[in-house]
């Protein structure tokens, strides 16, 4: 079992890994050209700066907007315009055209909204920190929700994790302070359009939340002050099926695409696991910092990116792919000649196209990447 015999995978340090250059990376046409505020979305490109988004296939220009978002599948963009203190919907197709406008509502924190469309044309809207309104493509209210604690001594922002598909949505308040602690909690979107609580903790606080492409798992990285950072994964009705317990200070995880393994990463660190049962399947070390990874079981393939990440300027420089093949025993590592961008709205993925064949989605350039062993 590549389990048993592959506990503990560190490239740097154990010499039976044969070094390969197998590796190859292409940018897809459609994207060599972009700069890194450059994107591609399902049926064209967009250049977004600070309040102001253009459609390359249409030509047009849209500006004055305080925020926007783009649904699951790039169909869709939603912009947030304001005008004397109210708050103006519009929702556009990828390449331009405009599909409905509407006034969503007055909303008396500028700073703490957000806008989540789905591919349908529906979206959802956060105001006041914790306030979120489900709209549909008309613009009539479907249903209103509070995710807030009632802490009299504070909160965060409330944040949405939303599965690829789009069918499963989670609101979670990442840090929630009482009694001098900091907790959390998570609440999942049922089908009738109701909210049922997954996750709360009054001494442990969120650090992201992540679900599976088919949206029946979702991921938790809680953590403590001078604790340990555990995942927790649960079934999208918060069944516990497993944690995991770690000493690295986790960035974030992935799950793979049938959802049977989950990838955690911290800065230096992957580690692969049964998202079921919590066993370990391999893990390694970099000396690069890790800006994201994931794990292809098909393949027996961990893959990772790695650079130097600037969080204010959303680009990645120095980047390097590095390959690990489990069954083989193998390592790739192949840099990459350029900048990557990046934007809050569009979540990076690794997703396998073909055998031996992968892509990065969501960076400014589609970055193709061939590993054959």
């Amino acid at each position: 079992m590549i389990a048993n015999i592959f506990r503990l995978l560190i490239f740097l340090l154990l010499p039976a890994f044969a070094m390969g250059q197998s590796i190859n990376l292409t940018v897809a046409p459609p994207t060599s050209n972009n700069d890194r505020s450059t994107f591609l979305l399902s049926r064209g490109e967009v250049t977004i700066n600070s309040g102001q988004i253009r459609f390359h296939k249409s030509k047009v220009t849209v500006d004055g907007f305080s925020n926007y978002g783009i649904s699951p599948d790039r169909s869709v963009v939603g912009l947030l315009k304001w005008s004397g203190g109210d708050g103006h919907v519009v929702l556009m197709n990828s390449v331009g055209d405009t599909l409905t406008t509407y006034d969503a509502t007055s909303m008396a924190d500028p700073n703490s909204f957000g806008i989540y469309p789905y591919d349908n044309g529906n979206i959802l809207l956060r105001d006041k920190i914790a306030s979120f309104t489900f709209f549909d493509t008309f613009g009539d209210i479907i249903t209103s929700t509070s995710s807030s604690s009632q802490s009299k001594e504070g909160e965060t922002i409330s944040e949405v994790a939303m599965s690829p598909n789009g069918n499963t949505l989670v609101i979670y308040t990442p840090k929630i302070k009482r009694n001098e602690k900091l907790g959390s909690k998570a609440e999942v979107k049922l089908t009738n359009n109701s909210f049922q609580n997954i996750f709360f903790s009054s001494d442990r606080y969120l650090k992201s939340v992540k679900i599976s492409d088919d949206g029946k798992l979702v991921a938790l990285i809680t953590t403590a002050q001078g604790e340990e950072d555990k995942v927790l994964v649960k079934d999208k009705y918060g069944n516990n099926l497993t944690s995991i317990t770690t000493d690295e200070k986790l960035k974030d995880v992935a799950f793979s695409a049938d959802g049977r393994y989950i990838t955690l990463y911290s800065s230096r660190r992957v580690m692969v696991y049964s998202s079921q049962n919590g066993e370990r399947l391999g893990s390694t070390s970099f000396r690069k910092a890790v800006f994201m990874a994931n794990y292809f079981p098909e393949d027996h393939l961990i893959l990772a990116i790695t650079g130097d990440y600037s969080k204010p300027a959303n680009v990645l420089g120095n980047v390097e792919v590095r390959a690990i093949n489990l069954r083989q025993r193998k390592i790739g590592t192949k840099s990459f000649s350029g900048v990557l961008g990046f934007t809050k709205v569009l979540p990076p993925r690794l997703v396998r196209t073909s055998a031996g064949h992968y892509q990065l989605d969501g960076a400014s350039k589609q970055l193709r990447i061939e590993a054959n062993f």
